[in-house]
C-alpha cells in the first residue's frame, strides 16, 4: 500500500508546494519504501523552489551517496556544509560518502567534525571506529568503538567490529566477549 501511505504528503504539496516538511516527509518516505530515484525527484523540486535548503542537499546528498551518484552526492553536501559548517548530519553523511569510496582517512576527519555537533552519536561513532581500524589506528577505533556502545548498547555489529579491532590487538579474550555479545544481541 505504499501509495496510500504517500497519498497524504502528494495532496499536501499540490496545495502547498513549498511545504518543506511535508516535503522532507514524502523523500523520507519513499527512500524507506525503496522509491529512491522518486525521493530524489521531490527533493530537486524543492531545492528548484528553495535553493538554499540544507536539510534537501543532505537528504538528496544521502539518498544519492546510497545510489552511488557520489559526484552529485558530494556536491550536495559540501554545498550544505557551505552553508550551514556546524551541521552534524551533513558531516556524517559526508564522512559516509567518503568511507564508501575508501577514503577512510577523509571520511575519519568528516566523523570527528560531525561529532563536534552531535557527541552522542553511535553510528557515527561506529564508522569512526571502522575507518580509524582500516588505516591501523587500533587504540582509537578501540576508542569510538567504546562510545558506540556506550550511547547504542544494543548494536550488534558495533560488538563485532569491536572484537575484530580487539583481535587485531592481539586480545582473545576481550575479543571472544565482544563477539559473543553481538551474536546475543543479533539473536533478539
Amino acid at each position: 500500500m505504499p501509495g496510500a501511505a504517500v497519498r497524504p504528503y502528494r495532496e499536501l504539496l499540490e496545495m502547498e508546494p513549498g511545504h518543506i516538511e511535508g516535503r522532507l516527509h514524502l523523500a523520507r518516505l519513499l527512500d524507506r519504501l525503496e522509491e529512491a530515484p522518486e525521493a530524489v525527484e521531490v527533493l530537486s523540486e524543492g531545492l528548484r523552489r528553495s535553493p538554499d535548503q540544507t536539510e534537501f542537499l543532505v537528504l538528496r546528498g544521502a539518498i544519492l551517496g546510497r545510489l552511488q551518484r557520489y559526484r552529485e552526492a558530494e556536491l550536495d553536501l559540501r554545498r550544505a556544509l557551505r552553508l550551514h559548517p556546524s551541521h552534524g548530519p551533513a558531516q556524517f553523511e559526508l564522512g559516509l560518502l567518503l568511507w564508501r569510496r575508501g577514503l577512510v582517512q577523509e571520511a575519519a576527519a568528516c566523523f570527528h567534525r560531525a561529532l563536534e555537533f552531535q557527541p552522542d552519536n553511535g553510528k557515527t561513532y561506529y564508522y569512526l571506529g571502522d575507518a580509524l581500524n582500516q588505516q591501523g589506528d587500533l587504540s582509537g577505533a578501540r576508542a569510538a568503538l567504546q562510545r558506540a556502545i556506550q550511547v547504542s548498547p544494543d548494536d550488534a555489529k558495533t560488538y563485532h567490529l569491536m572484537g575484530r579491532v580487539l583481535d587485531r590487538m592481539r586480545l582473545p579474550e576481550e575479543a571472544q566477549d565482544m563477539y559473543r555479545r553481538g551474536r546475543e544481541l543479533a539473536r533478539l
